[in-house]
């Protein structure tokens, strides 16, 4: 038996939703499954974890965008008992590229379908301190701090990527939040202290990105060489360059190729403290969590027992 949480607004082309494209396949390969619908924001995470509680093996299978998939990591109660797969239904879909899934929703089902394997995949988790008080959350691909967050920021307010999904261009919202931000968003003194150890400082950051694997914003590979089950945060971040090198380098990102440049850095660990000259918006998947200046990421603890695909 196989639980299947699908995002109730999720479409796989403009006309046919996710569910019935997910129904079908399931039909096909004659599996059985129960079919449940997330309505309301929260519905995945509280799906999750209530299915997720129960003891002994089970499967779960989430099915939306890179929000819903956050909401799944969010409400996943991991242990050894659980099989978990994501299955892409969204206009982003960076942890399906991650996970080297198909982009269409059947092709992606047809592959874990296909799978003979299990493997073991990484998780982020992350502390954002306030004064006295610390929220705890987890990430499925990324996190991030600056420049990336406050694009998510604009999109997710704005009625533009709304707009643009009516005629699947949603990418299209980022890439052009993302040019106007390299001119308007300030930049920001930093230090971070990988895995306890010594501290580094930098003046004039323009984004610090925490990834899980390699992609966020729709394709951009951030990380070009994060591996999800390595145990580890792989943190990339520019600082000290001028907007219109920003502007022009951008085109590099597509590729991963920036990474390569005088001023952009990568570090590995599997914790890093970081802290800020001022609130700077702080994004989970390109959910954002809000303005904060000091936060912690690690590795989390568990594994997400996943087809190898």
């Amino acid at each position: 038996m196989i639980h299947v949480i699908v995002n109730a607004n999720a479409r796989a082309g403009r006309k046919q939703k996710a569910s019935e494209i997910v129904e079908q396949a399931l039909k096909d390969a004659g599996i059985a499954y129960t079919l449940y619908l997330a309505a309301e924001e929260g519905d995945t995470r509280r799906l999750c974890n209530e299915l997720s509680s129960v003891p002994g093996e089970k499967t779960i299978w989430v099915v939306g965008g890179d929000g819903t998939a956050n909401e799944a990591i969010n409400g996943l109660c991991v242990n050894e008992e659980l099989s978990f797969v994501y299955l892409p239904a969204g206009s982003g879909n960076d942890l399906a590229r991650g996970l080297k899934l198909p982009q269409k929703l059947r092709e992606a089902i047809d592959k874990v379908l296909s799978s003979t394997a299990k493997k073991e995949y990484d998780y982020g988790e992350m502390e954002l301190i306030c004064g006295e008080e610390t929220v705890t959350t987890r990430f499925a691909g990324s996190s991030g701090i600056g420049y990336d967050a406050k694009v998510c920021e604009e999109v997710n307010t704005s009625k533009l990527k709304k707009r643009l999904n009516k005629f699947h261009l949603g990418k299209l919202a980022y890439y052009m939040v993302a040019i106007r931000q390299v001119f308007v968003n300030p930049r920001f003194q930093v230090t971070l202290i990988p895995d306890g150890g010594v501290s580094r400082s930098y003046s004039d950051c323009i984004f610090l990105c925490m990834m899980n694997h390699r992609y966020e914003g729709g394709g951009l590979k951030m990380a070009p060489d994060a591996d999800p089950c390595d145990g580890q945060i792989t943190v990339t971040f520019a600082h000290n360059m001028r907007p219109l090198k920003v502007l022009l380098i951008m085109p590099l990102i597509l590729t991963g190729a920036y990474t390569k440049l005088k001023n952009v850095e990568t570090i590995r660990c599997r914790e890093l403290e970081v802290i800020t000259n001022c609130p700077q918006y702080v994004h989970n998947d390109g959910e954002v969590l809000g303005e904060y200046r000091h936060l912690k990421v690690r590795c989390g603890e568990g594994k997400l027992r996943m087809p190898e695909v």
